[in-house]
């Protein structure tokens, strides 16, 4: 495996087992997570995300991110905090609270905030939705190349959910729809003077390599000091599996088997 993949991947996969679809109980969702987190492919495995509603039920993997469920985010994050989170998501409370976020002693990520600059100025991150149940949940690639331009521009970390379960883009018959890729949110996130909503909308996937010390989609390329800047940027994305992504990973040769 590649250094670059190491960079580009490490740490990027935030495990939601107990959200939709999975929807898995509690003591499964640790279960799971701590073997993946022992696994060979271990070194991808970002945070535990938790419900706020169901901190205190079980003794909680460590890194921890927590998302406000409840009718009252300020409640959840003073949970989060009590419960020694490192990471608190929640939907857009609106502009005019991100102050109130901002004294938080943790990450503090904002789904679909109306305002990135006021977002920049509080010093908090956004979060991406880019997926769901049906076809109306999936973002355009112009919405999603937007949040990024925008998330570049402002200097804004940021995370993405839902819909990203495979690295390139993938029919879900199911649904209907292209499902997006993380390694075009990736690419997206750190080639420069390309357009980025090209980049989204890129479904063959010999179009991008991973080489020993870059990212390449097309003649764009970025090296690994870039793609170290970048992580900065998309620090991660919630997935309800683990194993899902990282067996695609290994199908299209990025990622190496484990040795027996």
């Amino acid at each position: 495996m590649s250094s670059a993949a190491q960079t580009l991947l490490a740490r990027l996969i935030d495990d939601a087992g107990q959200f939709p679809p999975a929807r898995k109980p509690l003591a499964r969702a640790v279960e799971d997570f701590r073997a993946a987190k022992d696994g060979p492919h271990g070194w991808m495995v970002g945070r535990f995300l938790c419900p706020a509603s169901r901190l205190g039920e079980a003794d909680l993997p460590r890194p921890l991110g927590v998302v406000a469920d409840g009718p009252d985010w300020a409640a959840d994050l003073a949970a989060a905090v009590a419960a020694g989170a490192d990471a608190f998501e929640l939907r857009d409370p609106g502009p005019d609270t991100y102050s109130a976020l901002d004294v938080a002693p943790l990450d503090v990520f904002v789904e679909n905030p109306a305002d990135l600059n006021a977002l920049a100025t509080h010093r908090l991150g956004a979060k991406l939705r880019c997926g769901g149940l049906d076809a109306a949940a999936f973002p355009s690639d112009a919405e999603v190349a937007g949040f990024i331009e925008g998330c570049r521009r402002e200097g804004i970390p940021f995370k993405a959910t839902a819909g990203l379960h495979h690295p390139f883009r993938t029919r879900d018959h199911a649904i209907g729809v292209l499902q997006h890729g993380f390694v075009n949110l990736l690419a997206a996130s750190v080639l420069d003077g390309v357009d980025l909503e090209a980049v989204i909308a890129e479904a063959d996937p010999s179009a991008f390599a991973i080489g020993p010390g870059e990212l390449a989609w097309r003649d764009a390329r970025a090296d690994r000091e870039a793609l170290e800047e970048a992580r900065g940027r998309f620090t991660a994305f919630g997935s309800c599996s683990v194993a899902e992504p990282v067996q695609d990973l290994l199908a299209h040769g990025i990622l190496e088997p484990a040795r027996v």
